[in-house]
């Protein structure tokens, strides 16, 4: 009994660590400042934080300059309400929350009753003032839609999109690099000098040359990278810090499966060869994800395997009586001459 007690301790450590971690180096910033019609900043405002996909909302208040912060928020599809007696409620939709980022949200409110709602539409501003990293996000979209021709569909192949990197290339002997991992450059910077998470666990092998596990693309919801002046919370890594955050359960059930197949009666025979070459590669699986308790606990899994079957197509043996013209496999059918030839010849 003491040996489960201590077993159970461990885990609620290990899953606070792990939340603690999440909270430093995967989660976002959504920040504002709440003005009226005259642009003169609004205090104690209530502002309401809601993920459009969970419901999972968070509230808070403007402080004496009209501002106000949500910080630690995971990456989804966000609104924000600010309610003030004597104003309409304010109200603006869709606000993409992306990994590791600073989303300002300013909203004006116009006098009337707190019943009425107005809507307030914005775009993203051009220039990112709020940090001062650079890099990109590779969001959703990009992962699904974007064709990913390398070994395993290896999502850092990616990488390529980001500026200021180098083409990936896949490294080492495949005993050694059995997950297929790609390797870049990042700003003239080694490789080893790159760091590789996942929800902000390091991803790493010991020696740093490569990464231990690569998520199906599927299963994957966006990845960020940030090339330089990132923040110390995304640990080591002088050249870029790489966050893969995996796909998340929300209040409607979802998935997908999927197979990429290649085998060798689709190929055409190499001009060099006498047949073709035997491949059968099959690379599937599938996610599902949804809610354990609306609004409260979701779950989210994936599954992918990998299946290679390879042979070389070889051309034949030739024996010394086809290479002098003789193309029978009976030399006794060859010419006397020939054959004296052949078996007087001194060796070279």
């Amino acid at each position: 009994m003491p040996r489960l007690h201590f077993l159970c301790f461990a885990v609620l450590v290990a899953m606070l660590c792990a939340s603690l971690a999440f909270s430093q180096a995967v989660n976002s910033t959504v920040l504002g400042t709440v003005t009226d019609s005259s642009g003169a900043v609004v205090a104690g405002a209530k502002v309401t934080l809601t993920e459009a996909d969970t419901n999972v909302s968070h509230t808070g208040q403007t402080n004496e300059s009209g501002n106000f912060v949500f910080p630690d928020q995971p990456p989804g599809n966000y609104l924000v309400t600010v309610e003030m007696a004597g104003f309409k409620k304010g109200e603006r939709r869709n606000i993409a929350l992306l990994v590791n980022t600073t989303e300002r949200v300013d909203i004006q409110l116009q006098p009337g009753e707190i019943s009425e709602t107005i809507e307030v539409t914005g775009a993203a501003p051009v220039l990112q003032t709020d940090r001062a990293d650079t890099g990109r996000n590779i969001d959703t979209m990009v992962v699904s839609e974007l064709p990913v021709l390398v070994s395993n569909r290896n999502y850092q192949a990616l990488l390529a999109l980001v500026p200021g990197t180098a083409p990936p290339t896949e490294e080492h002997s495949q005993f050694f690099n059995a997950s297929d991992s790609l390797q870049t450059e990042v700003n003239g910077a080694p490789r080893v000098s790159n760091n590789y998470q996942i929800e902000g666990i390091d991803d790493n092998e010991r020696t740093g040359l490569l990464q231990v596990l690569i998520p199906p693309l599927e299963a994957i919801q966006l990845v960020d990278v940030s090339t330089s002046n990132h923040s110390v919370d995304l640990g080591r890594g002088a050249g870029a810090v790489t966050n893969v955050i995996l796909k998340s359960g929300s209040n409607n059930f979802h998935g997908s499966l999927y197979e990429f197949v290649q085998n060798g009666d689709f190929d055409a025979r190499n001009f060099f060869q006498p047949s073709v070459a035997a491949v059968h590669y099959n690379y599937f699986g599938g996610t599902i994800g949804g809610p354990i308790r609306k609004n409260k606990l979701f779950f989210f899994a994936d599954f992918l395997r990998t299946t290679v079957h390879e042979a070389n197509a070889t051309r034949p043996w030739r024996s010394a009586f086809q290479c002098e013209g003789c193309l029978t496999q009976d030399p006794t059918k060859c010419t006397a001459s020939l054959h004296a030839s052949l078996t007087d010849a001194p060796l070279r």
